[in-house]
């Protein structure tokens, strides 16, 4: 009876030790892991040998492959972060040759930097979640989404520099309903493919409300924000297409 107590406050405390993996790791393996540790604890009561010393070594053990993973995952994320600091870097090349080409690009310092920031940020989170999947479609469904939505986020913060024109944010509001849907979908092909629809179907009726609306014939403005739209329209649907692609080869 006194150790099959002991069996269990050190397969508990086993448990806790155990939380000190990744998550991800954690979730695949912690609970062979525990078992196992139990079955080992079982066989050792049951041939009269100590459990102190046993349980003692093996914590030791799993302590040291504990820290020898999470800085493998570390090692890893941090080549993920440096490929995505390059990368960053390459982008932001073209503006800055452009600044010394073209009349009248005056960006100051500052607004490198925040260019800096959202080339690695998107590069950044490419990496990230195109990691979550092998399938092609779904890392070009998250190149293509993140692309547009960068152009777009982009060619909207221009707009609102040179109009001041609140009516912009509502592109935003497009770009929010994209990111709450990846959240609720967390990042799985069919509910990401339904977020990029739902993102199309929002910037068409962004789209069609104005045409609707406007009694007289388009100007040559509003047609050339019709074409702008409808390929965003586009961008965003053809992502969707291949989240779903990429969805329906995961189920087979």
């Amino acid at each position: 009876m006194a150790s099959e107590l002991a069996i269990r406050r050190y397969r508990a405390w086993y448990a806790v030790l155990l939380r000190l993996y990744a998550r991800p790791f954690h979730e695949r393996f912690g609970e062979g892991l525990e078992q196992t540790f139990h079955d080992l604890c079982r066989e050792r009561s049951g041939a009269k040998r100590g459990l102190f010393g046993f349980a003692l070594w093996i914590f030791f053990e799993t302590f040291v492959e504990i820290i020898r993973e999470n800085t493998t995952r570390m090692t890893q994320l941090s080549r993920t972060i440096l490929r995505a600091a390059v990368v960053a870097l390459c982008l932001l090349m073209a503006p800055v040759v452009a600044s010394q080409l073209v009349d009248g690009w005056n960006w100051n310092l500052g607004t490198f930097v925040f260019t800096y920031v959202l080339f690695f940020g998107t590069a950044l989170a490419y990496a990230l979640i195109a990691k979550k999947m092998g399938a092609w479609e779904y890392k070009a469904g998250v190149g293509l989404a993140l692309v547009a939505g960068f152009v777009m986020g982009w060619a909207t913060m221009v707009h609102m520099s040179e109009s001041e024109n609140p009516a912009h944010l509502v592109y935003f509001g497009v770009l929010a309903v994209g990111g709450v849907g990846a959240w609720l979908a967390r990042l799985e092909a069919r509910g990401m493919a339904r977020a990029l629809f739902a993102m199309a179907a929002a910037l068409a009726v962004v789209w069609l409300i104005p045409l609707m609306l406007s009694s007289s014939e388009p100007s040559g403005l509003v047609r050339n924000m019709m074409v702008r739209h409808g390929v965003f329209v586009a961008l965003f649907t053809a992502s969707g297409l291949l989240f779903r692609r990429a969805s329906l080869a995961g189920s087979k």
